[in-house]
């Protein structure tokens, strides 16, 4: 499967006071069902780079409109983070992002992310 990690750093948020930057945190996968166990392997995935993520505040759903990542799943975290270098993350200063997506579910055990 097709995956793809992107950290958009938010130039529009000021640094906290640890210096760190806030950053929206998405990981992607190519076309795998969204179950709930997908959407669980999917954060284990993304705590391997950032342990500190849990899941109250990891939001899960599917892209609806792109042109690279249409269909795909995906998974958002936001937070303060060091700006750093992050092997195997693409990061984007500006804070766009070219694709839309919707919540599907409440998928992890203590979700908090409010579903349409």
């Amino acid at each position: 499967m097709t995956t793809h990690k992107y950290i958009y750093w938010r130039p529009d948020m000021l640094s906290n006071e640890n210096g760190e930057a806030y950053a929206n945190v998405h990981l992607i996968i190519g076309y795998n069902q969204g179950s709930i166990a997908d959407f669980q392997n999917m954060a284990e995935e993304l705590r391997k780079t950032f342990p500190q993520a849990d899941n109250r505040d990891i939001c899960g759903g599917k892209i609806f409109k792109s042109l690279s990542v249409n269909g795909y799943t995906i998974i958002t975290w936001n937070a303060y983070i060091p700006k750093d270098d992050y092997p195997g993350w693409d990061q984007k200063d500006t804070g766009r992002i070219e694709y839309c997506w919707e919540l599907t579910t409440k998928t992890l055990p203590n979700h908090t992310c409010e579903v349409k």
